[in-house]
């Protein structure tokens, strides 16, 4: 059963699901979510754990490394945990190498029209193995590239499992660019043999 989790319960991969913190951009977010009428609006970010501390997130500055602890304690999470462990690890490394990516170059911008166009339209299909290759080459060459969050949780999983021979559309069956932070738990929690709802982060409480 879900529970009320600290840091020390946290691993490498689990995905987490950020409740509305009643900032300008979260109450923005949540009115544009309302406005096409999503399920969830107050799930506003999302970011994926590198360790029991440190979350992998896109926001304003790009591919950022949070301290749960520190910088992102008053914020309340829902979290996910993969059931495959091989994915899970290779998921947190995955988001860890983007934040080092990113440190060094400043190539991983936020995609905010990305987010806002991820509301509109169908959920497409997942990149191919092939363009998710170039897409990594070109982002190890220091070429630029924009992720909104649950865009970047999204991709970071299905690279991950085409690195398995794990086809992508078997973890997340949809485009990574068009997962707007409102779909998320239900698109995580559709796949409930790979993933489980494990429990909740409470502001404040590490």
């Amino acid at each position: 059963m879900p529970s009320q989790l600290r840091c020390k319960d946290l691993q490498s991969g689990d995905i987490m699901v950020k409740v509305n913190d009643g900032s300008l951009v979260a109450r923005l977010i949540t009115a544009g979510q309302t406005l096409f009428k999503e399920k969830n609006p107050d799930i506003t970010h999302a970011g994926v754990m590198f360790d029991s501390n440190f979350i992998v997130e896109a926001q304003g500055s790009g591919i950022m490394a949070n301290d749960l602890r520190v910088g992102n304690a008053a914020y309340n999470y829902y979290v996910y945990r993969c059931t495959n462990t091989n994915m899970a690890q290779g998921a947190g490394t995955c988001a860890k190498m983007m934040f080092d990516i990113h440190a060094l170059n400043g190539n991983l911008k936020y995609g905010l029209l990305g987010a806002i166009k991820s509301i509109l339209g169908s959920r497409g299909t997942p990149l191919t193995p092939d363009a998710m290759d170039k897409l990594l080459s070109r982002i190890l060459e220091g070429k630029g590239k924009s992720f909104f969050c649950s865009q970047f949780a999204v991709y970071v999983y299905q690279f991950v499992a085409e690195q398995l021979a794990i086809p992508a559309k078997d973890v997340f069956a949809v485009n990574d660019a068009k997962v707007p932070t409102s779909q998320l738990p239900e698109l995580l929690m559709s796949k409930p043999a790979l993933f489980n709802e494990i429990g909740w982060v409470l502001a404040n409480e590490r």
